[in-house]
């Protein structure tokens, strides 16, 4: 799935969601057990659903707008936890409800970790440290670019070895080293 298909799709769920908690606040209420006065708490978490709809069709790429949705859920799902403690609820309604939010809030949890959980690790550390240039080079990229001589073979050439080096931090993407003058 594309990285703007799913928070598309979530955007839509929040706009039907939060227009059904407005326009259904009181049979929402009914069915859950809860005084006809708590229509305002629904109405609030339908408003709060079509701002993180709203937010989620107009900024696809944005990642708060996917913790909002997850931030709804929890609030959702403590309603529907005290919806539990009232007898006049609906005991099927409240189980549908409640695992239909259940859902919804492993989905929002994937979407909004999924771009940590694609990351490659290679990419957790940034290649500038801040250090001195040449602190990315490990002591073995010499031989990770075959630079090291088993016993037996003979030597490459300096030139050789430059050569094999400046191909590998091309391949690695590894910025370049100003040449210098021997050592003292």
């Amino acid at each position: 799935m594309s990285d703007t298909r799913l928070p598309w799709a979530l955007g839509w769920a929040s706009v039907g969601i939060g227009l059904t908690e407005l326009v259904f606040a009181e049979g929402l209420a009914r069915v859950l057990g809860l005084p006809r006065r708590r229509t305002r708490w629904i109405r609030a978490f339908g408003v709060r659903e079509l701002a993180a709809g709203a937010g989620l069709l107009r900024q696809p790429h944005r990642p708060e707008w996917v913790w909002a949705r997850v931030a709804g859920d929890a609030l959702d799902l403590a309603a529907l936890a005290s919806s539990f403690r009232r007898p006049r609820a609906d005991a099927r309604w409240r189980g549908a409800l409640t695992a239909t939010v259940v859902g919804a809030t492993l989905v929002d949890l994937y979407a909004a970790l999924r771009p940590v959980l694609a990351r490659p690790a290679s990419s957790a550390l940034p290649l500038d440290t801040g250090g001195p240039r040449e602190s990315w080079r490990g002591s073995g990229l010499a031989e990770d670019v075959g630079a090291h001589v088993p016993p037996g073979d003979t030597p490459l050439s300096e030139k050789a070895r430059r050569r094999m080096i400046k191909n590998a931090e091309r391949q690695l993407g590894l910025p370049p080293v100003e040449e210098r003058g021997p050592r003292r």
